[in-house]
């Protein structure tokens, strides 16, 4: 049997922006500020972070149990509360224990994705992954270390057994996925819960994909083999593909555009083959993969980058006639993949078949694995040098096409060497490739442990240049919290003790942007409340008075309370001044802005946090008169000073009733 043609990516079409100088930035708050808030305006599709009842139902309408499934839902039902699937990559063992987790929900539950990894640098506390305190009332968890290495995945073991008295008590569940193979390093106790997962009826997949889309195929038994050894990604691939050609040829029934998709990439896949194996020399070949990561770039720009590649390879120039780019226009003739060049200005070079670039690459990468080491330093210099006419948007698609293959072939290290490369530099454009790319790995499961030890490796840096700060804070806050939130907290949390005050406030209003989810607000303020991380300023960025409503009447308010107490009493002087005069704030823009229920649940808290302390009470008092003495004459701050003083009187009252009497 042979595998389903993939569909290849997409890439991107040519550009025509025009920017502005790109340089180093020396004006407003600095290049680390600029840098948060360019890649803070991107456009991103976010992963799924947890799977709620809804989304649940909606795969269960594409789902095909696979061999195997019936015995992991019978393991699953016991006690113990936990089942370990094996199985090959790409079989949708995923989909597979998300669908075991189903049972038994109700509305409020969510499936929450455990991380995989631990920190190889961290300090001992924060080395854990998931422990029995951790676990909910009737959670629901997958924990996938498909992609752990040997080392981490002996170590991981041994918190599988350490959470199953905390299932059994909380009636939680946990989906764990083996890596593949696993081999014998798995530990005896764990066997009992082992289940393996096979491949399920791809055909039957396909099927219901085609439902789920609006399309009907009237026969796929033609397709078995097609299918058969596919991954359940390939297959979605080419339902999508199906689905956008439907829409584009409205007409054209499913059957036949599903047999012109799979025929045009088995067709893609040798044309290539043939082509680069008619090219001999090095020189055609450089500058096919030259063309192939800059379609759309200029003439000028793709003449330059098959020139570094060739020095980059060590080849010496045996050809006959003069390396000038003219003669690149002919050279690209013989390459007898369609390829042409816009008329002047811009002279941009195009593949007629805009999925060819793609599989160009592809081919390299895959048959030739020794050059991908040079490829890759070959790269960071195009983009590293500006070669030709690349700019800011040209430098961020190169990175994603490289990132492309380093995610396909889980050459994670490789990518890595890049963003070091590029993050460090002290133009905003190469800054920008190095996000890219790195959003690239923080995408896959494959590839995104080590873009995680990256990050955290830098938030650790005291001294962490600007450029790589903004990254941090950046792919924390938009990237790494949607599935590892904790990890985020941890690395935005370290960056705050930056030794540069500008960084210092970045991290802290990442960790507040983190808060400022309502979803996620209450575990962004319990991994700060931690006592081994526990900072005054870190945890009034993220429970900051104005956020803390939607806490009204349920338990977690304790906490809050708790914490807001213990944020007051480790703080002195200017420090703890400046905390109360976060809650005078609150009070004070609710009032302006009409929301005098705001208001007065400000005020009630802040009761709270100060009851039964006197010398709070006393500097909350005195923290107001000097607030006030600032702007006196402003009636919204003489009200909120009126209710300060009231409360504090009410306090000191509760404390030793017979002082005020």
């Amino acid at each position: 049997m042979t595998e389903a043609p993939p569909v290849a990516e997409a890439v991107e079409p040519p550009r025509t922006e025009v920017n502005h100088s790109d340089g180093p930035i020396h004006t407003g708050t600095g290049n680390q500020l600029n840098d948060i808030r360019y890649y803070e305006s991107r456009p991103r599709k976010p992963r799924v972070t947890s799977v709620t009842p809804a989304s649940l139902r909606e795969l269960a309408d594409r789902f095909v149990a696979p061999p195997g499934f019936q015995r992991a839902a019978t393991v699953l039902a016991r006690s113990d509360g936990l089942v370990i699937l094996s199985g090959a990559a790409g079989t949708g063992r995923n989909a597979a224990a998300l669908m075991l987790l189903r049972t038994g929900i109700t509305a409020d539950t969510v499936v929450r994705f455990i991380s995989p990894d631990r920190e190889t640098s961290a300090v001992a506390v924060e080395r854990r992954i998931f422990e029995a305190e951790d676990v909910r009332d009737d959670d629901r968890l997958v924990l996938d270390l498909s992609e752990a290495d040997g080392e981490s995945f002996a170590e991981l073991q041994d918190y599988l057994p350490a959470l199953q008295p905390a299932l059994e008590q909380r009636r939680a569940k946990l989906v764990a996925i083996l890596p593949h193979p696993h081999g014998e390093s798995l530990k005896t106790e764990l066997l009992p819960f082992v289940v393996e997962i096979r491949r399920p009826d791809m055909l039957e997949i396909l099927r219901r994909r085609f439902a789920a889309e609006g399309l009907s195929a009237t026969d796929l038994s033609g397709y078995r083999d097609a299918f058969g050894s596919s991954s359940i990604d390939a297959l979605v691939r080419v339902v999508h593909r199906v689905r956008e050609a439907r829409h584009a040829r409205p007409g054209i029934a499913t059957d036949a555009l599903l047999a012109e998709i799979l025929n045009s990439a088995e067709k893609r896949r040798q044309r290539v083959a043939y082509a680069v194996k008619s090219l001999e020399a090095a020189r055609p070949r450089a500058l096919l993969i030259a063309a192939a990561l800059l379609h759309g770039f200029s003439l000028q720009t793709v003449f330059l980058a098959q020139e570094r590649l060739l020095e980059s390879l060590r080849v010496a120039d045996t050809e006959d006639h003069a390396l000038e780019v003219p003669r690149v226009e002919q050279a690209l003739a013989e390459l007898t993949l369609e390829l042409s060049v816009t008329p002047e200005p811009g002279q941009r070079l195009l593949f007629r078949d805009l999925e060819l670039p793609a599989e160009v690459l592809r081919h390299f990468w895959d048959e030739m694995p020794w050059l991908r080491g040079r490829l890759t330093g070959w790269v960071g210099d195009l983009v590293e040098s500006g070669v030709g006419t690349l700019d800011r948007f040209d430098m961020a698609t190169v990175a994603r096409r490289f990132g492309a293959q380093c995610r396909r072939t889980r050459d994670a290290d490789l990518a890595v060497r890049l963003v070091e490369k590029w993050s460090d530099d002290r133009y905003q454009s190469q800054r920008s490739a190095a996000y890219t790319l790195l959003e690239e790995l923080l995408d896959d499961d494959g590839t995104a442990p080590a873009a995680r030890q990256l990050l955290y490796g830098w938030s650790r840096d005291a001294r962490l240049s600007d450029g790589r700060a903004a990254i941090v804070v950046s792919a924390c806050v938009k990237i790494l919290a949607e599935r590892y939130l904790d990890q985020a907290v941890v690395r935005l949390f370290w960056l705050a003790d930056h030794s540069a005050p500008d960084v210092r406030l970045a991290a802290q209003d990442g960790l507040r942007q983190l808060a400022a989810e309502p979803g996620r607000r209450l575990a962004v303020i319990d991994a700060v409340l931690e006592r081994w991380r526990f900072d005054p300023a870190k945890f009034a960025a993220v429970a900051a008075p104005e956020l803390l409503s939607i806490f009204r009447g349920t338990a977690a308010l304790e906490r809050i309370v708790a914490g807001w107490q213990r944020a007051l009493l480790e703080s002195e002087g200017t420090r703890q001044s400046t905390l109360f005069r976060l809650w005078l704030r609150a009070y004070a823009e609710a009032l302006t802005e009409g929301r005098s229920s705001d208001a007065d649940a400000v005020q009630r808290l802040l009761a709270q946090v100060c009851a039964h302390h006197r010398e709070l009470l006393d500097a909350l008092f005195t923290t107001t008169l000097e607030w006030l003495d600032v702007r006196g004459d402003d009636p919204i701050r003489r009200r909120t000073a009126q209710v300060v003083e009231e409360l504090v009187r009410r306090g000191r009252r509760l404390i030793a009733p017979e002082a005020d009497s």
